[in-house]
């Protein structure tokens, strides 16, 4: 009788390992994780969908920035930039109703934002083009204020405005008087230019305020200015790196104490007085072949976002889709293409839903704001209407299975998936053992008894993880697995298990 031989992927919490040879992937580790998300229990899960909000804002023109301002009087608006003109708008059902507001921005500098405060103490939010500084107080747009400089990245710190960017100016940071951003680099005014050569002639690409210090971000290397109090400028900038830098001003994200960015090597992150990255020998990093295919006008379009409902850094790759990195797992996914391809998205930004819980929107090449992960939507591009809609396939590949053998020959007989279809109803479950490549459709999945009436509003809620017995065929010395989906659900898979029969060594 041929001898039994098991292998296993108990949990998916150690996500994307597109980088390393296929024998020495962890077990919890994915070899494919398109269109996914990991789940802070040890699954995998089909991303969720995103809904259009309205129709196309500005005709065809990219929608190059977003951002959510919360006013004193606690009320969000929702700003966008496309076709040089601002818009806003807010968070209600859909569709929702746009302004157009008077006044020109830039057509083709992605905006950067930042809430602070004007000369009359008003709370406005200041918008950078490159171009002289602008502001929004919520009825009038004020254009390349008087007495500014060219400004693009801009954010808020030790109650001062400061920015970067100037194009005559590469190498400096320009700062505003206290608690005034109008007086931004209006040295008559309390405001000022530091320029900075920490590390000789480097181009300041962008900005991020973390704890005490002003990080100031170079294409290569990374300064940072403290300050305590009123007297709060230390004028002579101090190094934090000069070995790694960022390509992208907008792939700078502050999540607490830290801050993310995209180098020439990856994703990395840093605080007030340390730089390193988030790949390890273990868990490499999937950016760093995408980045290197890329061009250099490709940099700058890398964005960034905080999902601070999942604990995720998004990520997006021009042409590529979005990468995921979890926080706190510190493991991927991606990429997420379909929806996030096409239309390319050009930018991705946090807002609050009607009950005040965090959202991302994603705005695209065609002039259209999204809601991402929208609720109970499970396809791409659905119109503020909720009619029509892209399908996008969830492929989580599991780590190659040698059933404890890499030199001995099996027979594959069945596999175990867990998981939980929510109503998928175009689920499978591929398999290759080099030789053979076959598949098999899981049951189509209808709710459980736990699912409805008064269990489904409690903790009861939902049809329950259930085991799958998969038949399986073919011979090899490994087979690789994967859990694909294309239906309008979110499946949820927990493991899988492989039971095979020995054949013989080599």
């Amino acid at each position: 009788m041929r001898e039994r031989v098991n292998d296993a992927q108990p949990r998916m919490d150690g996500g994307l390992n597109s980088i390393s040879s296929d024998s020495v992937l962890a077990p919890n580790q994915l070899r494919k994780a398109r269109n996914s998300r990991l789940t802070e229990f040890g699954a995998v899960e089909k991303r969720g969908g995103t809904k259009r909000v309205s129709a196309a804002i500005s005709g065809t023109n990219d929608i190059l920035n977003g951002f959510t301002w919360r006013q004193d009087s606690g009320t969000d608006q929702i700003m966008v930039v496309s076709g040089g003109q601002l818009f806003t708008t807010t968070y209600g059902g859909t569709p929702w109703t746009w302004t157009a507001q008077t006044g020109a921005l830039s057509t083709t500098v992605a905006p950067y934002f930042a809430r602070f405060r004007d000369t009359g103490g008003n709370d406005v939010v200041y918008i950078g083009d490159g171009g002289l500084l602008n502001k929004w107080d919520g009825t009038t747009l004020t254009t390349n204020i008087a007495g500014t400089v060219g400004a693009k990245s801009i954010v808020v710190h030790n109650q001062r405005l400061w920015s970067c960017g100037c194009g005559t100016n590469p190498q400096s940071i320009f700062y505003s008087s206290l608690n005034n951003g109008d007086t931004l680099a209006n040295a008559g005014s309390g405001g000022g230019e530091i320029i900075v050569r920490t590390f000789g002639d480097e181009l300041i690409i962008g900005l991020a305020s973390v704890n005490t210090s002003l990080l100031i971000f170079h294409r290569r290397g990374i300064s940072r200015l403290t300050g305590y109090g009123q007297s709060d400028i230390t004028v002579q900038p101090e190094g934090v790196s000069s070995d790694v830098g960022t390509i992208s001003g907008g792939s700078i994200v502050s999540v607490e104490n830290v801050a993310y960015f995209v180098s020439d090597r990856g994703l990395f992150r840093c605080n007030e007085s340390e730089v390193a990255p988030v790949s390890t020998s273990e868990t490499p990093d999937p950016l760093l072949p995408l980045i290197r295919s890329l061009n250099a006008n490709q940099f700058e379009d890398i964005r960034s976002v905080y999902n601070r409902a999942t604990r995720e850094v998004w990520i997006n790759i021009p042409s590529v889709g979005v990468y995921t990195y979890h926080t706190l797992l510190n493991a991927w996914t991606g990429p997420w293409d379909a929806g996030y391809v096409n239309p390319g998205t050009t930018c991705m930004f946090e807002t609050y839903d009607a009950n005040g819980l965090p959202v991302v929107l994603k705005g695209d090449a065609g002039s259209y704001v999204s809601i991402t992960d929208a609720n109970a939507i499970f396809l791409d591009n659905v119109a503020a209407d909720g009619t029509g809609g892209d399908t996008y396939t969830m492929e989580a590949q599991f780590h190659r299975l040698y059933g404890g053998d890499s030199a001995l020959a099996k027979a594959m007989r069945w596999g175990y998936v867990q998981a939980e279809l929510k109503g998928s109803k175009q689920s499978r479950l591929e398999w290759s053992t080099g030789s053979t490549t076959n598949s098999y459709s899981l049951p189509v999945s209808n709710q459980g008894s736990w699912g409805i009436g008064l269990w489904g509003s409690g903790v009861w809620g939902g049809a329950g993880s259930e085991s799958y017995r998969v038949p399986m065929n073919g011979n090899g010395y490994y087979v690789d697995v994967s859990f694909v989906d294309s239906g309008s659900a979110l499946p949820v898979v927990t493991s899988f298990v492989l039971e095979a029969f020995a054949l013989g060594r080599r």
